[in-house]
């Protein structure tokens, strides 16, 4: 009978379930425990048939040497830790710096890898300090003094304790081999995972909605079933490796001990150095699987630090920079489009060859179908796209040039989807104007007609993620109120009004009017009347300047924007 859900969120049930196996894991462990506890049994006897006054100087002896481990590992295990943490915060802030310079656009479309970076692969840094590091080196003191110590009682055990060492070494090669050829695809398929996990969870309200389960989405079914093939393919083709490799390492006393009995019978080697020879011989190998598997964690560590150093040489080439630019609030700059060309790989041209002049100090509009490319100049605009030829230039400078700080006191986008802090209210405004008092938020919130989210939320409360808990309408509103607040010269508005109902829409309208006077507007829109009394409308058609004039000019030389008039202020259809 299948197990209700919230049964499996019980240990009970996972045990009931592999209950064989927990078996065969319980007890191998105790004969693992006994197996370790044997030697001190031994000792034991050994103490025994001791005079009191022998065993006496021998406790004095032994105790130093048994608690002196457990201090050092103590003190290494709280080092290591803390020199972990540092490491990988160090790493992290790298990281964050890194994609503080990246473009949004990539940033966007590459946020599963980011967070795998920035998450995962970071913190294999902190196991491999904490834990791998100093397992290495014990385990390689431990290698080099307890051959020394054989070598020095017998060379021939020291040979024999060694002789399956080239074999396992070579086969452990040859499943170093195997995961280096499939790094980069396994890597890969880890990014795939993140991406569909993350889609996963940022699309679990619609699947809640629609009573879907997340295992139906076929991208993450898909994901999932790579890796899984990926892993089996990857384990049938060292399977005979790995064989060999604890072949080696369980076989190992088969050599030692015949060998250490044929050397004792003749006389070659004492009782007491005869044990001896065995343990050191029989606990050899351990630390040599050790140090074998811990050989796998750097090439990864190296993978990581390659992929950081390829993502930083792509997307953070610092370019040529223009004399420092000091951003005057009440200068008017100009936005020149110079032959600006824009396509995506495998893709139609989005713009191509466009050339446009926004004035100084006005309004300029943007106009056409969807898919026209109109959007896509205000984010070439706001810096967050590069064309793929031409260039941009804000009040003469090329924005390619500018540095990322100039570019956010020059320039304040709205876009369509607004991109918002989910801490609160007042920090979305504060992002733009951190020396805002409470009565001036208050006063610029409630301009956007935002005073029923105070009511709900209060200043400081959270919003959200990205504002998910306001309205598609609000969340535009807050976006046009940090425009509003704004110092900046350059205003880019995408559709600032699409998600806004027409009350709302004139009050707002009037506000952008008032607030931004004086400012150099680029504002896209799909409703004509948005952009009526702009100082001059571009119409974008296929990625060219179709034409170009205020309204009663452009309903006289382009057709196709009388036909957007007549529909819009006729029957009122939408272009």
């Amino acid at each position: 009978m299948p197990c209700c859900s919230s049964d499996r969120f019980t240990l009970s049930y996972y045990i009931n379930r592999y209950k064989p196996r927990f078996y065969v894991v319980a007890v191998f462990s105790v004969l693992t425990a006994l197996g370790g506890l044997t030697p001190l049994m031994i000792l034991n006897l050994l103490f025994r048939s001791l005079s009191a006054q022998q065993a006496m100087r021998t406790a004095l002896f032994l105790l130093p040497a048994v608690f002196l481990p457990f201090l050092c590992q103590g003190v290494t295990s709280v080092f290591c830790h803390r020199l972990a943490f540092d490491v990988v915060r160090d790493l992290r802030q790298a990281i964050l710096t890194l994609t503080q310079k990246i473009p949004a656009h990539y940033t966007s479309s590459h946020r599963a890898m980011l967070k795998k970076l920035a998450l995962d692969d970071s913190a294999e840094f902190e196991t491999a300090i904490a834990h791998t590091f100093p397992d290495t080196i014990i385990s390689l003191v431990t290698v080099v003094v307890s051959l020394v110590f054989l070598a020095i009682i017998s060379p021939v055990m020291a040979f024999v304790s060694t002789a399956l060492l080239p074999v396992a070494a070579g086969a452990w090669r040859q499943i170093g081999r195997v995961a280096s050829g499939n790094g980069r695809a396994w890597h890969q398929a880890d990014v795939k995972i993140n991406q569909n996990i993350m889609a996963c969870l940022e699309g679990l309200t619609t699947l809640k909605v629609f009573n879907r389960q997340p295992s139906s989405l076929p991208h993450l079914t898909g994901a999932l079933q790579d890796v899984a093939q990926l892993a089996c393919d990857m384990t049938r083709r060292s399977r005979w490796s790995y064989v060999m490799v604890f072949l080696c390492v369980g076989t190992n006393l088969l050599l030692v001990l015949p060998c250490a009995i044929i050397l004792h019978i003749t006389h070659y080697l004492g009782l007491p150095d005869c044990l001896f020879s065995i343990l050191l011989g029989m606990g050899l190998m351990t630390p040599l699987q050790r140090l074998m598997f811990v050989s796998g964690t750097f090439p990864r560590l190296r993978a990581t630090l390659g992929r950081l150093n390829a993502l930083q040489a792509e997307n953070t080439a610092e370019p040529v920079r223009c004399p420092p630019m000091t951003v005057q609030v009440d200068k008017h700059y100009d936005i020149i489009f110079e032959n600006i060309s824009l396509s995506h790989p495998g893709k139609e041209a989005v713009l191509t060859s466009f050339s446009l002049t926004c004035p100084a100090g006005q309004v300029t509009g943007l106009v056409g179908a969807s898919g026209a490319g109109k959007s896509s100049l205000l984010q070439l605009a706001s810096g967050t796209l590069k064309p793929t030829s031409g260039r941009i230039l804000i009040g003469g400078h090329d924005l390619n040039k500018l540095a990322p700080h100039v570019i956010g006191q020059l320039i304040c986008p709205v876009f369509q989807h607004p991109v918002l802090l989910g801490h609160s209210l007042a920090d979305n405004l504060l992002l733009y104007r951190p020396d805002l008092a409470e009565k001036e938020i208050v006063a610029a919130l409630s301009e956007c007609d935002l005073s029923g989210c105070i009511g709900r939320f209060g200043l400081h409360g959270p919003i959200g993620r990205n504002g998910a808990r306001l309205s598609g309408g609000e969340r535009q509103r807050l976006a046009i109120a940090r425009a509003i607040i704004s110092k900046a010269p350059v205003i880019l508005l995408d559709e600032p009004t699409a998600f806004i109902d027409p009350e709302r829409e004139f009050h707002i309208q009037n506000a952008l009017a008032r607030k931004l006077e004086g400012r150099t507007i680029l504002i896209v829109a799909h409703r004509l009347a948005t952009v009526r009394e702009a100082a001059q409308i571009a119409l974008v058609e296929h990625g060219h300047l179709a034409a170009l004039g205020r309204h009663e000019e452009l309903l006289k030389k382009s057709e196709l924007y009388a036909t957007y008039a007549r529909h819009q202020f006729g029957d009122g259809a939408m272009p």
